[in-house]
């Protein structure tokens, strides 16, 4: 099981100008549940997806995957959970 609580994305645009992505997600998929994630151009769905396949970390929120808070993990880390759980 895979769960996103809160999951909010912002990047910094040069040293003032901050650009929020996402805006508080909450998401949960079952093990064997399919979903789709639709929207306009620049609506975050690569961001999303980023975070969910732990290519990107999020600003702030709750990755819960198998039932475990993922906390920072090393690129190795992530590496072997994309494998092996994602």
């Amino acid at each position: 099981m895979l769960e996103l609580k809160n999951i909010k994305k912002d990047y910094m645009d040069g040293k003032e100008i901050m650009q929020k992505v996402l805006f508080g997600i909450d998401l949960t998929v079952n093990d064997g549940d399919f979903f789709a994630i639709m929207g306009p151009s620049g609506s975050g769905k690569s961001t999303l997806m980023n975070i969910i396949g732990l290519l990107d970390t999020p600003t702030s929120g709750e990755y819960i995957l198998d039932g475990k808070t993922l906390p920072s993990l090393s690129e190795n880390e992530k590496a072997q959970m994309r494998s092996k759980k994602i």
